[in-house]
């Protein structure tokens, strides 16, 4: 039997790191088709958490990746207005000795189009998706702009927010909608004084009045820094991924950078005044919850579950990469089906993916204008909120995607799914003839031959038990 094919459409982190996965657990042979006609240079410095490291050290990446990457054990909470640090949060995994990493996103997507080569995976350029389509029950079509299907067992939409993938097929409905906030970002010289300042370690998140500003090293060497910010703005009509200021826009967007963000401390200003060029990125979301996957087309990253900037974005999708992986490996070993993947897939993602939704929507908040006093008394109890946050994030960071259980598959199977029927059809016959009940919860979902009832108590087989007795019916 010849080996199974997957689309993954967009070379992203998510994108890359599927392939590879795909790559290391399975036998499936992944091409990976990009819109752009060369990889993307936006995006800032991301922070890959403990978890991220795990995954990086199963394919074997995480050497290669800290020489590029300064390692984060925590990340100081400092007053702009006085300067004073506040707190610090622990950025590590103190029982594996494992620390998070400071990396330049760009530098990081460098290193897997490098092990994507080396593993012999095709990526195509310059590609543009306009929808998807079931061509039989074992195949997807991909179409393209340019005419062109292409067919495959599987199809991952690994791009972004604003998905084609999503839009053309899996949930048109579900739009991204505009936060009214956006990121900024620029790299500069280590300014004189930062390695002395008192508390840093390396990150820095300084808060005030008018937002953030997250400063931190982002290479082994410690000469240049990565300066992020939060800020009220609205998005240039038509440009929707993000535009770099130059010229006079750029002159005014520094003065006005350095105007929310380097009052107060001078070494904070100093950083934020040696940045020469910022770059912007509106902040999207998506509606939480929603549909990943529909027949054999599944949403990965950004694309299922874009939440408010969290630090641990590319880490979400990169453990929805990996678990994809592992999952398509487990299925060609037990003979399961596409679907029992997909849904399995569902089932050990959307909890952790909606925790961190909620938590990140809460943070987001404190990057909008506050009050004087409102802001002192964020300053005061600071020490409360770090107590919180590391204990949420602690028991998060000792997830491992690489190795985690996952559990078995629904019996979707060609084998399981006859016995199922026939046993269904036999209780069928023998069951007196009943009306169609409302219930509650769902019981299911059986072959398509059956009809999916709403229960309220004991889902067994293809027998439904709500209340009054067994109930049974043919669609």
């Amino acid at each position: 039997m010849p080996p199974q094919r997957a689309t993954i459409i967009g070379l992203g982190l998510s994108g890359a790191l599927l392939a590879l996965s795909l790559n290391r657990y399975s036998s499936t042979i992944p091409t990976i088709y990009e819109l752009r006609a060369s990889p993307s240079t936006l995006g800032g410095a991301i922070n890959l958490t403990p978890p991220v490291s795990r995954i990086l050290a199963s394919l074997d990446l995480l050497a290669a990746a800290k020489e590029i990457a300064f390692e984060t054990k925590e990340i100081g909470i400092f007053s702009l207005r006085s300067g004073a640090k506040l707190g610090a949060l622990p950025f590590n995994d103190a029982e594996s000795g494992l620390s998070s990493l400071r990396i330049e996103r760009a530098l990081l997507l460098e290193l897997l189009i490098r092990a994507l080569d080396e593993a012999g995976v095709q990526i195509v350029f310059g590609k543009r998706l306009e929808g998807a389509r079931e061509v039989d029950e074992g195949r997807v079509a991909a179409v393209f702009a340019d005419g062109e299907e292409v067919e495959s067992e599987f199809l991952f939409g690994c791009d972004g927010i604003h998905s084609l993938v999503r839009g053309s097929y899996v949930e048109p409905d579900r739009k991204a909608t505009y936060s009214g906030l956006s990121s900024a970002y620029g790299f500069s010289a280590t300014p004189e004084g930062l390695a002395g300042k008192e508390g840093f370690e390396g990150t820095a998140v300084a808060s005030g009045m008018r937002g953030s500003v997250i400063v931190s090293y982002c290479g082994p060497r410690r000469e240049k820094v990565f300066v992020g910010a939060v800020m009220e703005v609205k998005a240039p009509e038509g440009d929707r991924d993000g535009w770099r200021g130059k010229g006079a826009m750029g002159g005014e967007a520094k003065k006005e950078l350095v105007e929310r963000f380097g009052g107060g401390d001078p070494v904070f200003k100093a950083v934020v005044e040696g940045v020469e060029e910022w770059s912007f990125f509106p902040v999207w979301v998506l509606p939480n919850g929603g549909t990943y996957w529909r027949e054999r087309t599944v949403l990965v990253g950004d694309a299922a579950h874009a939440g408010p900037p969290s630090g641990e974005g590319a880490a979400l999708a990169i453990e929805d990469a990996v678990i994809l992986g592992r999952l398509v490996g487990k299925a060609e070993e037990e003979g399961a089906g596409v679907e029992a993947v997909f849904r399995r897939y569902d089932e050990l993602r959307r909890e952790r993916v909606m925790e961190n939704y909620t938590h990140a929507s809460a943070r987001w908040e404190g990057a909008k204008n506050r009050s004087w006093l409102f802001q002192r008394a964020v300053e005061f109890f600071m020490w409360a909120f770090l107590i919180v946050s590391w204990n949420k994030r602690e028991s998060g960071f000792e997830y491992d995607a690489a190795s985690v259980e996952l559990g078995e598959f629904q019996a979707t199977n060609l084998r399981k799914m006859k016995l199922t029927i026939f046993i269904g059809l036999a209780l069928a016959v023998m069951a007196p003839a009943v009306s169609a009940i409302e219930c509650s919860g769902e019981c299911g979902p059986y072959p398509s031959t059956w009809q999916v009832w709403k229960c309220d108590s004991v889902c067994s087989g293809c027998v439904c038990r709500c209340g009054a007795g067994d109930k049974y019916a043919l669609c």
